[in-house]
């Protein structure tokens, strides 16, 4: 599996255009081979500094994924919005799991 992260910084100013740029870009992504999941976020104490996280199931499929013209949209699309270069570093995985006891949080037990 292939992960990748990285860092988008926005003009604060034009954070409505990207996240919607974003999103679009989102469901586009999710449906192509081998992407196992594909997301944006906006840093809590930073604003306009966006993440993404990517799961790829292989190198190809990135590699497919940077041909394709969802891609190559939101490359064109995103330019004059960012306030420097966006940074992704990618990360080869052998094995992914979850740890023994953890599971996903339930509300009721805040009570």
């Amino acid at each position: 599996m292939i992960i990748a992260l990285g860092d988008i910084y926005a003009q604060v100013p034009r954070r409505d255009q990207v996240s919607e740029l974003m999103r679009d870009t989102q469901a586009r992504v999710r449906e192509q081979p081998g992407c196992i999941s594909y997301e944006f976020a906006e840093t809590l104490d930073e604003p306009g500094h966006f993440l993404v996280v990517q799961r790829w199931r292989d190198l190809p499929a990135l590699e497919e994924h940077y041909r394709s013209q969802a891609f190559s949209t939101y490359q064109e699309e995103i330019g004059e919005q960012l306030l420097r270069s966006s940074e992704l570093r990618l990360h080869v995985v052998s094995e992914s799991f979850q740890p023994v006891g953890s599971s996903p949080a339930d509300p009721r037990d805040d009570d």
